[in-house]
């Protein structure tokens, strides 16, 4: 657009008109490429939360894992405490794997999240640009529809 030849003050009208649609255009654009970037920033926040939660949840389980192996070697131990233990100690196990696929999961959530903003921020960047251009050639066309009227 920055080099068409206006000829006529009916087309430096026209050519304004499209450039200020784009300019529209381009600005709503940008406005929904940040409330995206709100929308991940929450989503990696939540991520964050899920991934701190499910550690914190396996830290509690480890120390419970540990009085567990030492109740075990205890030589006074019963059959019945031995066989309630291992249990529970098994049980813990399967804890502490879903608190895993829990960390594992959101990690790599939060590092798609984190990619998706890093997107997001440079078409934000491209747009931005773009906008400042529109603004520069809707100047000229100004300029144009004074000098055809």
């Amino acid at each position: 657009m920055k080099n068409v030849l206006i000829a006529s003050h009916e087309q430096a009208l026209t050519k304004r008109q499209e450039a200020e649609k784009i300019l529209a255009n381009h600005t709503m654009a940008i406005t929904k490429y940040e409330q995206q970037t709100v929308i991940a920033n929450e989503q990696i926040s939540d991520s964050k939360t899920k991934i701190a939660g499910a550690q914190e949840v396996q830290r509690i389980i480890a120390v419970r894992m540990k009085e567990i192996v030492t109740l075990l070697s205890r030589p006074t131990i019963t059959p019945a405490e031995k066989t309630k233990l291992t249990k529970e100690e098994d049980e813990i196990k399967g804890k502490i794997e879903a608190q895993q696929n829990i960390v594992d999961s959101e990690t790599k959530a939060l590092v798609n999240h984190e990619t998706n903003i890093a997107t997001i921020n440079s078409t934000i960047k491209q747009f931005k640009k773009y906008v400042t251009d529109i603004k520069e050639v809707i100047v000229n066309l100004e300029k144009k529809v004074k000098e055809t009227s």
